[in-house]
């Protein structure tokens, strides 16, 4: 894979995901959030943009709109106690910032998103 040989050739700076919520640019414009359950360590992130407000992406918290509305949980995630506590989390912070919550997989989810380059300025 070209655009990443940079990094698998040692030259990128490569960092471990922590097990807890990281700011990755130190300004919470980008929070890395921790949501386990799907599979340990699993993330989601939680993203502020300047005319948009505050947005979060599911990862794999919810794979569905039905798992979201129900706190379902898939058989094949690896904890189903920290799935639902993800969840609780993650609807939590939904509604405390009144974000946007983006399913990603769900289409109709990733249509709520800006589209670049208009929101990149």
């Amino acid at each position: 894979m070209k655009p990443l040989a940079h990094w698998f050739g040692g030259g990128g700076k490569v960092e471990e995901a922590p097990s807890w919520d990281k700011d990755v640019f130190g300004d919470q414009r980008v929070i890395m959030l921790a949501l386990p359950g799907h599979t340990p360590g699993h993330n989601g992130l939680l993203v502020k943009l300047p005319r948009m407000g505050y947005v979060l992406l599911s990862g794999d918290v919810a794979h569905l709109r039905e798992n979201y509305l129900s706190n379902g949980v898939p058989s094949f995630n690896s904890d189903r106690a920290q799935s639902i506590a993800s969840l609780d989390r993650f609807k939590q912070l939904a509604k405390n910032l009144h974000a946007t919550v983006v399913i990603q997989h769900e289409e109709a989810d990733i249509d709520k998103l800006p589209r670049f380059p208009a929101f990149a300025q």
